[in-house]
């Protein structure tokens, strides 16, 4: 099988990988490519804090511990079995 290979579409093809692999490695002189970073630190900050949804998941739970809604059999019997299942 190897006695079939054409030596000379090989060599053709190796020096084309070689020339684009050259230019690839030139240095770009007419390119204008920014490189520069933009981050939103917001962004970033708010997710770290878990963001206006998770505040707002929190300041209900808090009104329905004040008003008392929560103090439900069903509810302190659900939270008894996680605590036992996963723990504290």
């Amino acid at each position: 099988m190897i006695d079939k290979v054409n030596t000379s579409q090989l060599q053709d093809i190796l020096a084309n990988a070689a020339a684009k692999k050259a230019r690839n490695s030139e240095p770009g002189q007419n390119r204008s490519t920014d490189a520069s970073l933009q981050v939103d630190y917001d962004a970033l900050i708010k997710q770290a804090s878990g963001g206006d949804n998770e505040q707002q998941k929190i300041q209900k739970a808090k009104e329905l511990l004040d008003s008392g809604q929560l103090d439900t059999p069903q509810n302190i019997s659900q939270a008894a079995k996680n605590i036992a299942q996963s723990g504290v």
